[in-house]
């Protein structure tokens, strides 16, 4: 998609058009245009074009994929090539200067000076990308609900709806027993956070989950749809020392008050403490 869009102060006939001497042009171009394609930048009266052409080699650079051409058949048209890829993420505006000159005036007197901003619009190429495919959090057991986890990243080199990113949690852990919601993130920062108080070492170690990143563009466009992308989440739970130890005498022989050797077990359900 080409658009156009003219700067000019005047509202002049289309005879007149190069009887001014510094032309300004907008022009929107979608960075998905195939090379070889051609839009028509201006029209003008065929008698003041056939004395008219494109000076060579004048403000020229051979990294702009776009080419400037005046043409002289039927009509007197002014046109723009499009000569290589285009890239917004790289390269996100043009400005292209040329020079029309009398061929039968050489004198500074009768050049037109052509000025073209080109401005190159997004298209939804990049899928987001998360910084790891893999996200690791380690919490103690006793974190309380609500409590701020980690936080997930992906980015997105779109721009505006292409590029903003939401993010949705997954995962046979994400609801334990009784309907309970154990995580959740902000769909907007990636934020994950504790929401059930049950995080118990002694019972469970580990939860896995699944985080989706999408961007906002149209899941149902022909050519660059919305695609999302996923990342793995492993939340480890580290011990705390929660347990009371527990002391229990035994005697092997009740019916012995004398000399009665006594034995005594202690216990800790918290393995890494003792």
């Amino acid at each position: 998609m080409i658009s156009l869009t003219r700067t000019d102060d005047e509202n002049s006939s289309i005879s007149s058009n190069l009887a001014e001497r510094n032309r300004t042009y907008m022009l929107f171009v979608s960075e998905d245009v195939p090379i070889g394609h051609t839009q028509i930048i201006d029209t003008f009266d065929s008698s003041y074009c056939l004395k008219y052409s494109i000076k060579s080699n004048v403000y020229h650079r051979y990294d702009i994929p776009f080419e400037i051409e005046l043409s002289k058949n039927e009509s007197c048209t002014l046109n723009l090539h499009v000569i290589g890829l285009l890239d917004r993420e790289q390269t996100p505006m043009y400005t292209i200067r040329r020079q029309l000159i009398d061929e039968n005036d050489l004198s500074d007197n009768d050049i037109i000076t052509i000025q073209l901003s080109i401005v190159i619009l997004d298209v939804n190429d990049h899928v987001p990308q998360f910084e790891s495919e893999h996200f690791h959090f380690i919490i103690p057991e006793n974190i309380q609900p609500g409590s701020l986890i980690g936080r997930i990243q992906a980015h997105d080199p779109d721009i505006f709806l292409n590029g903003k990113i939401s993010y949705t949690l997954f995962g046979h852990d994400l609801i334990q027993t009784g309907n309970r919601t154990m995580f959740k993130i902000d769909k907007d920062t990636g934020e994950l956070y504790l929401l059930d108080d049950s995080l118990d070492y002694e019972t469970k170690r580990d939860y896995t989950l699944m985080v989706e990143a999408k961007d906002h563009g149209d899941v149902e466009a022909t050519l660059w749809p919305s695609i999302p992308s996923y990342a793995d989440i492993i939340i480890t739970v580290e011990d705390v020392n929660d347990q009371k130890p527990q002391i229990i005498f035994t005697m092997p022989n009740e019916d012995k008050q004398d000399d009665s050797i006594r034995f005594m077990n202690i216990s800790n359900p918290s393995l890494n403490y003792g």
